[in-house]
């Protein structure tokens, strides 16, 4: 019961301080999007760009379940590894940023290019890309914004990955 305690709370709060900076900095801060096109935005990873934004409040609402799902899923994958690295639970912040990195990482060059919101009508050739982009060096990636870059790193790392850690420990 500790562990589902850990992974629910730990994916809420981390799911929930992730959206928040995402309705904060896409909105007001940069793009002027209102919250329901941020959620809209998750959801384009289903239903693709078009379909995503033409679907009001119930791809909004779409969106908002897959968000707090992956939240949740991010947070069970780190509880069900700290019950098997006890390190992971000796130092919560740093591995809290570690995995928050990882994450980065997972979600930019591996789920992002597969989902509806990046692909082609071409899966094989969605396939082929992403292989072919994780075998680019990071240093050649050059972001659009690197203010963007910067602060979708801060908010893996430090508004995802440590809560999900801390809870963790707290918790289990």
């Amino acid at each position: 019961m500790k562990l589902f305690k850990a992974i629910v709370v730990g994916g809420m709060i981390a799911g929930a301080l992730d959206i928040t900076y995402a309705f904060i900095v896409y909105g007001p801060l940069t793009y002027k999007l209102a919250p329901e096109a941020v959620l809209q935005s998750v959801a384009s990873g289903w239903l693709g760009e078009k379909a995503a934004s033409a679907g009001g409040a119930l791809t909004a609402l779409l969106g908002s379940g897959t968000h707090l799902i992956l939240a949740t899923v991010m947070a069970a994958v780190f509880v069900l590894s700290a019950t098997k690295i006890s390190a992971l639970k000796r130092n919560p912040v740093m591995w809290g940023l570690i995995y928050g990195l990882g994450l980065y990482l997972v979600m930019t060059y591996v789920v992002l290019p597969l989902s509806a919101a990046h692909r082609s009508q071409n899966f094989a050739a969605d396939l082929q890309d992403v292989a072919a982009r994780l075998q680019v060096s990071f240093s050649s990636v050059r972001p659009k914004n690197r203010w963007l870059l910067l602060g979708t790193l801060f908010t893996h790392m430090v508004l995802v990955g440590v809560p999900i850690s801390l809870i963790n420990k707290r918790l289990t």
